[in-house]
């Protein structure tokens, strides 16, 4: 049903509030002002700090279709079920929705209720039996609310710290005749009751999805709903203190260039990892287009919008979701996306978390499903470069010290090269590989006629992987005084059956095809182990010595490179040829050549069963056992690795959220207010970036402390290709 449409006077009003609104939230035209952000996150989903972008675009990312997560087969339950909610409680998800079914035949809806499903993980749906309302002659059902408002009941959960315990769960609906807002509470979020008779609000058209919630953020409470203007659906907003009392709704605005479409619902919500920045998913309604599939005509799809006031839209031209080949789906009111974006477990130890959206189908033709959908954390759009590359540019901005954040979490997902305290190999910690990185081994390059090279490793995927190099990717028959330690858990190295072996000055030990099973990902650790005297090379794996070869004579370690390295290579060869990853622990190079005896017990029992008196050995031994969590300690003289990456002792840093493919990369430079890079933080200076991260610290030269620029105006001057960039944060 279509409402009253405001007066002209009210639109006009309105137009004037959100630019107000608009004036005070963003920088003027000539960027003199800087944008301060503090140590939030940033996606960069709008204009706002973007300056400049060449060769560049900001690109709109479709999710991902993944499981039905409910389907509404109950008998109370049908095919026109819609209006989802979803929310987190405290490890609990919960969801409400409509339940409603059509009857194709009689062209009759039949009656509708309000119906309740729970799950753990946002990902597997239950319906309990909650006993509350019969439904033909039993109460076995998940019906959660019979009455007034059951044609769109909203539930959310109350954040504001002054609600009172008997209303910590409150929902909107609309009232009779779908013609005004109605105001409902709850102590446990199952058992509802009105707050008042009277509605809450009156202007607009209550028969789409109306939704209410407490702006953390701003501290006050926020509503959405529909209202028709000039014959086309549209969104009104209200904002108050008390949830009760609500002035007059505005228009949303959308920013130039945005055209009038039918938004037949919004979900709208404050994004969790930046509360200070509202989404929505507008469904969008198109009554003019047909194609057949059922005999109600127009087909819809979801779009993806964004705001920094509630007020003043970006609303993106192109469908976020798109009805796609299922031939159901272009049937008119589903690709409604449910109110509520979820952070879900990714299902794979190796991935970080991930976003959950939920939409609609089987609408009419159904039942009705709800199909869960994914997206990478803040991925809902990117600055994106393609491969021949481009660069963007920030506006002014300032930002906060970090000093009292919390740091960045040390899994294996967040860092290329980081700590991990989740089953450590030995001791409390070990180092964690996610990307080619390099850990250099200092006074290694004389070795003398004896020594013996060692670790201890775990989830290696398949692949050539590097232990031990001191090689600059030459030819192998003519690598003078050169060293390889190197596997592949797989089980072949080039065109080789072997899966592990060492070279030396042109000469080689490998293990025979069979000699070690295939270990390529697994979980538990294995120790490998090589020894050289004098020529005389020996293989370990697990303490088993598994190949031997040479004759004496050959004479000392000598490598012309420089020190040995763990990980990789020297240039000219890349330091993505044939990289460690995975996890390691107990990197050992030690001047001597360990029995077979003692290599066994230093793979069962660690180095702390063979090296009694640490300080009276001659070499290197890396515990990852730093006081600090954030260095690598030689166990052997208490001095520290310098690591490639040690982000985690930076109080004030930048962090981003991006990806780009294996020939992509991405460099950032700190310029001044003017333009000017920043010494020390130029392109030329800063680390090379590739791999994908969701929160990668950012360095130049291997440093990352950013304290001395704190509140000081400065633009971030983005060099990439191949590459997307989701969000950037200084904390």
């Amino acid at each position: 049903m279509m409402s009253i449409l405001p007066t002209l006077q009210r639109r006009t009003a309105a137009v004037a509030l959100a630019a107000a609104v608009l004036a005070l939230t963003l920088p003027p035209a000539n960027a003199a002002e800087p944008i301060d952000i503090g140590s939030r996150l940033e996606p960069l989903w709008d204009p706002l700090l973007i300056e400049s972008m060449d060769g560049v675009r900001q690109r709109l990312h479709e999710p991902v279709p993944r499981d039905i997560a409910l389907t509404t087969d109950a008998p109370w339950e049908g095919n026109i079920s819609c209006y989802f909610t979803v929310f987190e409680d405290d490890g609990l998800f919960r969801m409400y929705y409509r339940g409603a079914n059509f009857d194709l035949k009689t062209n009759q809806a039949g009656g509708q209720r309000v119906c309740y499903a729970l799950s753990v993980d946002g990902i597997h749906w239950t319906k309990p039996e909650l006993g509350l309302f019969e439904f033909e002659g039993s109460t076995a059902n998940n019906i959660v609310w019979e009455g007034e408002g059951v044609h769109n009941f909203s539930p959310f959960k109350d954040a504001n710290p002054a609600c009172p315990p008997e209303e910590r769960y409150k929902a909107v609906a609309s009232g009779p005749d779908k013609a005004q807002l109605l105001a409902f509470r709850s102590a446990d979020a199952v058992h509802w009751e009105l707050i008042r008779e009277e509605p809450v609000i009156t202007i607009g058209a209550f028969d789409s999805h109306n939704l209410a919630f407490w702006d953390a953020y701003r501290q006050r409470y926020v509503e959405f709903h529909r209202g028709f203007t000039d014959g086309v659906r549209a969104i009104m907003t209200s904002t108050t203190s008390d949830f009760l009392n609500w002035p007059e709704p505005q228009w949303l605005q959308y920013t130039e260039g945005t055209p009038a479409e039918h938004l037949y619902t919004n979900g709208i919500t404050p994004y969790h990892r930046a509360a200070h920045i509202f989404i929505g998913f507008p469904k969008r309604f198109r009554p003019d287009r047909d194609l057949k599939v059922h005999h109600y005509p127009g087909i819809s799809d979801g779009l993806f919008m964004t705001s920094r006031d509630g007020l003043l839209f970006h609303r993106w031209r192109e469908a976020f979701l798109r009805p796609g080949p299922d031939p159901t789906r272009w049937v008119n009111r589903n690709n409604m996306i449910a109110w509520g974006v979820m952070q879900t477990d990714s299902g794979d130890p190796n991935l970080p978390p991930e976003l959950s959206i939920y939409a609609t189908e089987g609408y009419y033709v159904g039942p009705c499903e709800l199909r869960r959908h994914t997206l990478r954390l803040d991925g809902f759009v990117s600055v994106n470069a393609p491969a021949s590359g481009g660069s963007f540019t920030t506006k002014i901005l300032t930002f906060a010290d970090g000093e009292d954040a919390p740091l960045p979490e040390r899994a294996a997902a967040s860092l290329p090269l980081s700590f991990t305290q989740d089953s450590p190999i030995r001791g409390s910690q070990s180092l964690v590989f996610t990307s080619p990185q390099i850990v250099k081994l200092p006074n290694t390059q004389q070795l003398g006629a004896q020594a013996t090279f060692a670790a201890v490793v775990r989830d290696v995927p398949a692949g050539h992987r590097r232990i031990f190099s001191a090689y600059d990717g030459g030819g192998i028959d003519a690598m003078q005084n050169e060293l390889i330690f190197d596997c592949n858990p797989a089980g072949a190295i080039g065109d080789s059956e072997t899966g592990f072996r060492f070279y030396y000055n042109t000469r080689v030990v490998e293990a025979p095809a069979g000699a070690i099973p295939p270990w390529a990902g697994d979980s538990n650790p294995h120790h490998l182990a090589a020894t050289y005297d004098d020529g005389v090379m020996c293989l370990y794996f697990d303490g088993r010595e598994v190949a031997r070869s040479g004759e004496p004579g050959l004479g000392p370690i000598e490598l012309r490179h420089g020190d040995l390295q763990f990980g990789e290579d020297y240039p000219p060869a890349a330091v993505t040829n044939e990289p460690f990853i995975g996890v390691a622990d107990d990197i050992l190079v030690v001047r001597r050549v360990l029995s077979p005896e003692e290599i066994q017990r230093l793979a069962a029992e660690g180095a702390a069963a063979v090296f009694g008196e640490p300080a009276s050995e001659n070499g290197i031994l890396y515990t990852a056992e730093g006081d600090d969590g954030a260095h690598l300690t030689n166990a052997f003289t208490g001095s520290d690795a310098g690591l490639p990456v040690r982000p985690e002792a930076a109080r004030t840093k930048l962090l981003i959220n991006y990806a780009t493919s294996a020939s992509g990369s991405l460099w950032c430079e700190i310029q001044d207010a003017s333009g000017n890079p920043i010494p020390g933080f130029t392109l030329a200076d800063c680390d090379e970036i590739y791999g994908d991260h969701i929160e990668r610290v950012v360095t130049w030269g291997g440093k990352a402390e950013l304290s001395d620029l704190v509140g000081t105006p400065v633009r971030l001057h983005v060099k990439m290709s191949d590459a997307d960039l989701y969000a950037i944060r200084f904390r």
